[in-house]
C-alpha cells in the first residue's frame, strides 16, 4: 500500500488501496498538487528518521496478526486509544498514525494532501506520541510522528489507527504466516528463518526508486511481465486492452467463478519458477498509479499480493534481496 506524501520539492500522487481489489477499490487518488507547508522544510526530518523508536531491536520478535480480508492487521493502541495497525511493506515510515482516529493536539503541518473529493488534509508531524503499543512491543515515548487523516481505512476496519511499516523492521527479515496469523521478524539469516521449512522458491529481487518495493521479473504465458510485492493490497494485473484479451482468448485469463468483474491468472512464471493459478485478480487497462514513484517503466505490471502470499509463508529479506515461497 503506497501513500506518498506531497511536499513542495516533490510532486506525487497520494493512493490508499482499499476493498478486495487494488485498482477497484483505490479510495484516495489525487493529481499532483503543490502543499502548504507551515515549516521550513529543511527542518523536516526524512521519513528514515522518523519514529526512530519504532524499531524491532530483538534476535527474533513473533506479532499476532488479525486478517481483515485481505490486509494483515497487527492489534495495538495510540496514546490510550486501542486499534489495528496495518502490516504494511509498502509504506517506509514505521509508524503513521491515522488521526482521524487517534486526536492528537498540536504538532506542525508539513504539507497538505487531498482526497479523492478534492477536500484537503494536513500531513502532521508530532514532536512526540506517548504509550504506543504494537502487539507485544511497547514504546513510551515515539518522537518525529507523522500523522495523516486515514479515514478512507476506517472502512476496512472501523478502528484503523495507523501504519506500522518498513523502517521498523529493515534490518530484519519478515516471514509472514496468514495460516497460523503470526508475523516473525528475524535479526539471523537463512539458518534461522529457513530452519525446518520446506522450500519452494528462492526469488532474488531488486528495487529501483524504493527500497522497500520487491521487484521481480515474470511472465503470463509468452508475455513479460514485472512483479511488484506488496502486503497491503490484494493484487491486480495492469496491462493494455489488447493484452488483456489476447490473455482471456490464450485462457491466460478466465472469468473468475467467485467475484464478479474478477479473473483467474493461469501460467504464471516468476524468476523463472511455474507458479499456480491466482483467483479472482483485477484486471486494469489504466496506468498503475504507484509506477512512478517505485520506478517501474514497464508496460505490464503485476502487483504480488494477498491472492497470491496466502498460498505460501513467505519470507522477505531486504537485507540480502531474496523472497523465499515456502510450503505453508
Amino acid at each position: 500500500m503506497r501513500f506518498i506524501e506531497m511536499r513542495s520539492s516533490v510532486r506525487s500522487r497520494i493512493s490508499y488501496l482499499y476493498g478486495c481489489m487494488w485498482a477497484a477499490v483505490f479510495a484516495l487518488l489525487t493529481a499532483p498538487a503543490a502543499p502548504t507547508l507551515a515549516a521550513d522544510e529543511a527542518s523536516i526530518p526524512p521519513k528514515s528518521q522518523r519514529s526512530p523508536e519504532i524499531r524491532i531491536a530483538a534476535a527474533q520478535v513473533v506479532l499476532p496478526i488479525v486478517m481483515v480480508r485481505e490486509f494483515p492487521f497487527i492489534e495495538g493502541s495510540v496514546a490510550g486509544v486501542s486499534g489495528k495497525l496495518i502490516l504494511d511493506t509498502g509504506n517506509d515510515q514505521s509508524l503513521t498514525i491515522n488521526d482521524h482516529r487517534v486526536p492528537l493536539a498540536g504538532g506542525r503541518s508539513i504539507g497538505t494532501s487531498y482526497f479523492g473529493s478534492g477536500q484537503s488534509f494536513a500531513v502532521r508531524l508530532m514532536p512526540e506520541v506517548r504509550n504506543v503499543r504494537i502487539g507485544t512491543l511497547l514504546f513510551p515515548r515515539v518522537t518525529a510522528v507523522t500523522a495523516q487523516d486515514a479515514r478512507q481505512l476506517e472502512a476496512i476496519t472501523s478502528d484503523f489507527i495507523g501504519f506500522f511499516g518498513f523502517n521498523a523492521w529493515s534490518d530484519h527479515a519478515l516471514k509472514l504466516d496468514y495460516r497460523r496469523s503470526i508475523a516473525t521478524f528475524y535479526a539471523g539469516g537463512p539458518e534461522t528463518y529457513l530452519k525446518g521449512e520446506r522450500l519452494v522458491a528462492d526469488l532474488p529481487f531488486t528495487t529501483r526508486k524504493l527500497p522497500n518495493h520487491p521487484v521481480v521479473s515474470g511472465q503470463i504465458g509468452a508475455m513479460p511481465v514485472v512483479t511488484a510485492w506488496d502486503t497491503g493490497q490484494y493484487g491486480t494485473l495492469f496491462t493494455s486492452e489488447a493484452s488483456k484479451q489476447r490473455l482471456l482468448a490464450e485462457g491466460r485469463l478466465t472469468p473468475s467463478s467467485t467475484k464478479s468483474g474478477a479473473f483467474d491468472l493461469h501460467g504464471l512464471r516468476i524468476g523463472g519458477h511455474a507458479m499456480p493459478d491466482v483467483a479472482a485478480i483485477s484486471v486494469e487497462t489504466t496506468p498503475f498509479a504507484a509506477a512512478a514513484a517505485i520506478g517501474l517503466i514497464e508496460p505490464d505490471i503485476l502487483t504480488i499480493g494477498y491472492g497470491f502470499l496466502r498460498q505460501y509463508k513467505t519470507v522477505w529479506d531486504y537485507r540480502r534481496h531474496h523472497i523465499y515461497l515456502l510450503v505453508r
